[in-house]
């Protein structure tokens, strides 16, 4: 979490500062920069006691301090039930934007934090051990990855379709595999095991979270074939560029709109016509603003995720992820993947078409040269 920084607090580090512009001991201890500080424990506490100082410093209209203390938020089983936990990511670590002068005053109320041990730089002076602008940039982007619950893919019978495969991993059946077959006049979901190839029993009691999908159907009805349409993609790719870089138009949300009314209500049976079309949906959400659709749909992909084995498939449902979150996970992911396309002379228009996403969405996040 972070804390907004004082107006009063106006000189920050400066990363071009050389030996050139030398700055003296007494200007030094002046400066603003991100300076790492460490707290007995990693307990809730660590914050607790900034906040009541902020409070207090607001309510006597005196300088305020930022921080930044990166939290884990993890998702997970306990005793049959999903709890999210919080802890902070880097222990008892974290950062103060201030300068040492204000730190001083800060420990003057709160001497349970410190500062690390002075460390020497290449210029053979001092200092207490901080990060520049540019590097906690960079640290908030890879924290805010962490800071939203881990999905753990529990796949609810509504998301599933016919054919998919699942292994049951709780309760007397754990260990069997089963398909999906899909109740025509009720459209609900029964899961069916498969008994020594020959005999299907459906599990009436398998809940979601009891399960774990193993396979999706790989079959690819013809009349779904329209979705196999690059321009549609780049169009929706750059309507999604355009409300990134905030010079979204009616137009945009035009193509938006028109993607949600042709494709919103397909149900696919197959893994890749399924990652092209949560593609669309995704950044359809995101441009027209409808937060609790978007969260859903963010929802869904990165269950389905796990069980995407089709490279491309991948590769276009991380870059949808990356260019509609900004999230360091799936950046790292999607490159890990593309990357090596460009070592190939002639990658087929699929690829090509992801490469150029994938840059373009580095583009206008900043992120070139990673």
């Amino acid at each position: 979490m972070a804390k907004s920084v004082s107006s009063a607090l106006t000189r920050t580090a400066d990363p071009t500062e050389s030996a050139a512009t030398p700055v003296s001991e007494a200007q030094n201890r002046h400066i603003v920069r991100w300076y790492v500080m460490v707290y007995p424990t990693s307990s809730r506490a660590m914050t607790e006691e900034l906040d009541r100082e902020l409070t207090r410093r607001r309510r006597d209209n005196e300088p305020l301090f930022e921080y930044f203390a990166p939290v884990l938020v993890e998702a997970r089983k306990m005793n049959g039930r999903l709890v999210t936990t919080r802890r902070s990511l880097l222990y008892n670590y974290l950062f103060v934007h201030a300068s040492e002068c204000e730190i001083y005053r800060i420990k003057q109320r709160l001497p349970q934090y410190n500062l690390l041990p002075r460390v020497k730089d290449s210029k053979e002076s001092y200092h207490y051990p901080y990060l520049t602008d540019k590097a906690m940039r960079d640290l908030q982007w890879i924290a805010r990855s962490y800071a939203e619950p881990i999905p753990i893919c529990t796949a609810d019978p509504a998301w599933l379709v016919k054919g998919d495969r699942i292994r049951i991993t709780e309760g007397r059946f754990a260990g069997i595999e089963a398909k999906v077959v899909t109740n025509t006049p009720t459209r609900h979901k029964e899961i069916l095991v498969s008994i020594d190839n020959w005999m299907c029993v459906p599990l009436l009691k398998v809940q979601p979270g009891e399960y774990e999908v193993v396979e999706l159907n790989a079959e690819t009805p013809s009349y779904y074939s329209r979705l196999n349409n690059s321009k549609l993609l780049d169009r929706i790719h750059d309507a999604l560029c355009r409300h990134l870089a905030g010079k979204g138009a009616d137009e945009d949300r035009r193509i938006a709109t028109e993607v949600l009314q042709e494709y919103g209500c397909l149900t696919l049976e197959s893994d890749i016509m399924r990652s092209k079309l949560y593609a669309l949906l995704l950044q359809a959400y995101t441009i027209l603003d409808e937060t609790s659709k978007r969260e859903s749909q963010l929802v869904a992909i990165q269950k389905m995720l796990p069980a995407v084995r089709a490279e491309q498939s991948r590769a276009l449902l991380l870059v949808t992820l990356y260019g509609c979150t900004d999230n360091r996970l799936y950046y790292d992911q999607a490159h890990a993947l593309i990357d090596p396309w460009l070592a190939e002379k002639s990658p087929k228009k699929s690829k090509a078409q992801l490469i150029r996403h994938l840059a373009d969405f580095d583009r206008e996040f900043g992120h070139g040269g990673e």
